[in-house]
């Protein structure tokens, strides 16, 4: 009956022929009580049913990509906050190489589970409620597969070699229409040297050197443009 219970409790007693009634003098807030003294539990089952099904799911979408399940990396994350609280913070509980492994959920998680969230509360508030058990609010995976980094490059170690003009165009670079030069970007390699006006035209871009410009290519392929 929660507050009001107690208010209608004997005459409801006396309507069913019950002679005794207990009225708890936290009758009010019995269900917070109850929470308040019970112990924290997980549900390990509901926990992997739940890791499984986003699992299979990742699976599919990497194998459709051609990834072989190895190469996959998973991060199963939890998002958890304090009764009350407005915001879930969510962190990693575990990193596996592989989306079948769930032997880390067990009857440990739990605990594990508060102690990392009250360590991700300190970081992000500064405190944590020392008193209170916190929930979780819902499971997350993350899944990706590491891609090698390419290697940049850098500097100008090819001699300087002026580039041959592919063609010439009418363009108004400042001063007018005049026949403007113009460069194929895929002739251009480590070394070369275009100077302005030009036209420098690339698969995706499109690179004006302005008069009183000059162009170089560095090691890497890019572009350094310099007044001159």
């Amino acid at each position: 009956y929660g507050g009001n219970g107690p208010a209608f409790a004997a005459i409801q007693a006396e309507d069913l022929g019950i002679d005794k009634v207990l009225v708890p003098k936290a009758s009010p807030t019995f269900s917070a009580l109850g929470t308040l003294v019970a112990d924290p539990s997980i549900d390990t089952g509901k926990l992997k049913a739940l890791w499984a099904e986003l699992g299979e799911r990742a699976s599919k979408y990497f194998s459709d990509a051609n990834f072989p399940p190895d190469t996959v990396a998973a991060r199963y994350q939890v998002n958890m906050r304090y009764p009350g609280q407005n915001w879930a913070l969510s962190f990693d509980i575990k990193i596996n190489r592989g989306l079948d492994d769930l032997s880390f959920v067990d009857s440990t998680i739990g605990q594990r589970a508060i102690e990392l969230f009250n360590e991700r509360h300190m970081q992000e508030y500064g405190h944590i409620r020392e008193d209170e058990t916190p929930e979780i609010t819902g499971v997350r995976l993350a899944t990706f597969v590491e891609t090698p980094s390419p290697t940049a490059t850098r500097g100008f170690a090819a001699p300087t070699v002026l580039a041959r003009v592919a063609r010439t165009r009418r363009a108004n670079l400042g001063h007018g229409y005049r026949e403007t030069a113009v460069f194929l970007g895929s002739d251009l390699k480590a070394g070369y040297e275009v100077m302005g006006p030009a036209i420098i035209e690339e698969t995706f871009t499109t690179i004006v050197v302005y008069p009183g410009w000059k162009a170089n290519v560095d090691d890497a392929g890019d572009y350094e443009l310099k007044r001159v």
